[in-house]
């Protein structure tokens, strides 16, 4: 083909720059009107480089030279068309893979037709559907060379997209994350991650449950045993029962946690599926901790005035490190640390996906939530100083905390710790720890019976955070309480709760007056 290009043009110059005429191109519809199939081949492609945009250079020829004349090139403007045709080998001339020399091609006025770097996108070459035939053969379908998939052109309206590479893996949505040995399925990664995290929490959980049971045993075995067999004096003062003042309950929790529960917690670790539901079981056991927290406060005074003396002795004969302190505030510690450990638990158990279990486990925290508080509240009634009432007659703990309350006397508000049980709610002043060792103290004020109480939900001037309490008994005649919370929140708790207890005296009082009608009253929906 290279050898009819040369024979049917002649050269002018050293630099072989060609001309040629320029066949007419089709002013309607803008492709180029060729020849019957006999035509030359070199007219044929002559005819393609009037047409183009940017001329198709020859791919086994070098970078060609520009002229200065290639800033006028005037190009023909290019139509969309059905089909894509792109220009084989030979048809441009590429018959030796050798490089040539540049080569300029010209008009006839003159014109340079400025030849694309080979580093530059070439454009698609489109015709018609009638011109196909002519261009392409059945022998030359072989040899076509695909130039703008090469280069990453756009395809024409109505054709369908080039197809993204066989090994890319950032497809949105896709299931595999790439890792250093291939693909991995990112849902499995996560689960698996998720299960050794939970794992490493439940072996935490099963040590320092060990660790617990050696601490509950210094208490009982050590102490509590050498105070019972006298073998060092006791003072008296320790004597005649004070002995369970200073341990509570703690024999009963050692021996639940050393036979049965510790064992438990150890089988949790192969089978973690038992965790949620062994809370759930021994939800009553566990209630236990509350009676130890509400003795703590007597316990700890006691302690106090004997820490240097005779518990100190005991400690150098049995050769423990830790102070008894130390050790008696351990169950108030685990208490806590149980709830922590299930919620990370519970965590990791979600993110692996197992539902059943993380059911079970919300069951779990959720106790685990509920008792600890319970064990708090209670402690902090043991550290109420001055009520001259029996105070575990007073019934269940429903709520406590700190609240601002007007003074009777000089209508003052002033911060007070308030405890409301079934049948009494307390007033006190609150004293803070005088230091990081010590706990604080809860001084009387005053107290109002339930059953001779009056709830205003609304103050006087309107404000939201506020409610009154009066009191009916005639020996405390004019007592009244104006009472604020924090927040709307907190004051619409403590109201919500008032409410439910005269609600409760209320019913309780008629059903005392009349007992038929209210049993009446109760059952009338199970007749309707």
């Amino acid at each position: 083909m290279r050898n009819a290009v040369l024979s049917h043009c002649c050269c002018r110059r050293k630099d072989y720059t060609v001309k040629r005429e320029s066949p007419p191109v089709s002013s309607e519809v803008g492709f180029v009107s060729y020849a019957d199939s006999s035509s030359s081949s070199s007219k044929l492609r002559g005819n393609f480089r009037k047409w183009l945009c940017n001329p198709v250079r020859k791919l086994s020829h070098g970078r060609l030279d520009r002229t200065p004349g290639d800033v006028g090139n005037v190009c023909a403007k290019k139509h969309s068309s059905d089909f894509k045709v792109v220009i084989s080998k030979e048809e441009m001339g590429n018959k030796s893979s050798s490089p040539g020399p540049p080569v300029n091609i010209t008009n006839e006025d003159g014109e340079c037709e400025a030849q694309t770097e080979e580093n530059e996108v070439e454009d698609n070459v489109f015709i018609p559907n009638e011109e196909k035939s002519e261009v392409s053969n059945t022998n030359e379908n072989d040899d076509l060379v695909a130039s703008d998939d090469q280069t990453g052109n756009d395809t024409l309206p109505g054709t369908s997209p080039s197809e993204e590479p066989e090994d890319s893996l950032s497809q949105e949505g896709s299931p595999f994350l790439e890792g250093p040995n291939g693909l991995i399925p990112t849902n499995e990664e996560e689960h698996e991650k998720a299960l050794v995290k939970r794992r490493f929490v439940l072996q935490e959980l099963v040590d320092t449950e060990r660790d617990y049971v050696r601490d509950l045993g210094l208490l009982v075995e050590g102490y509590l045993n050498l105070m019972r067999t006298n073998e060092i004096p006791v003072p008296e003062d320790l004597k005649d029962g004070k002995d369970k003042i200073v341990f509570g309950n703690i024999e009963a929790i050692y021996e639940w946690h050393r036979d049965s529960f510790c064992a438990e917690i150890e089988k949790c670790l192969e089978e973690p599926q038992r965790l949620g539901l062994l809370f759930r079981r021994y939800e009553r056991r566990l209630s236990m901790y509350v009676v130890y927290c509400q003795n703590k406060p007597k316990s700890e005074y006691i302690v106090s005035e004997y820490l240097d003396t005779f518990f100190e002795e005991a400690r150098q004969k049995l050769g423990h490190k830790l102070q008894i302190p130390d050790l008696l505030i351990k169950p108030v510690q685990r208490i806590m640390k149980y709830q922590l450990l299930l919620k990370d638990i519970l965590k990791y158990t979600e993110k692996a996906g197992l539902e059943e279990e993380a059911q079970n486990l919300r069951k779990a925290v959720q106790i685990m939530h509920v008792v600890p508080k319970a064990a708090n509240d209670m402690m902090n009634v043991g550290r109420l100083q001055g009520f001259d009432g029996k105070i575990t007659a007073q019934g269940k703990l429903l709520q406590q905390g700190i609240l601002m309350v007007s003074d009777p006397s000089t209508g003052k508000m002033k911060e007070r710790q308030v405890f409301l049980f079934e049948q009494i709610i307390i007033f006190s002043d609150f004293i803070g720890p005088k230091s990081q060792f010590s706990a604080p103290v809860y001084i009387y004020k005053n107290h109002i019976q339930v059953n001779k109480m009056a709830l205003e939900e609304r103050s006087e001037d309107g404000d939201p955070t506020k409610f009154v309490l009066k009191s009916k008994d005639p020996l405390q005649s004019g007592l009244t309480f104006v009472i604020q919370g924090r927040t709307g929140e907190e004051r619409n708790e403590w109201v919500a709760n008032l409410r439910a207890i005269l609600d409760t005296q209320l019913d309780f009082l008629r059903a005392l007056q009349s007992p038929i009608a209210y049993q009446k009253e109760l059952t009338k929906d199970i007749y309707i």
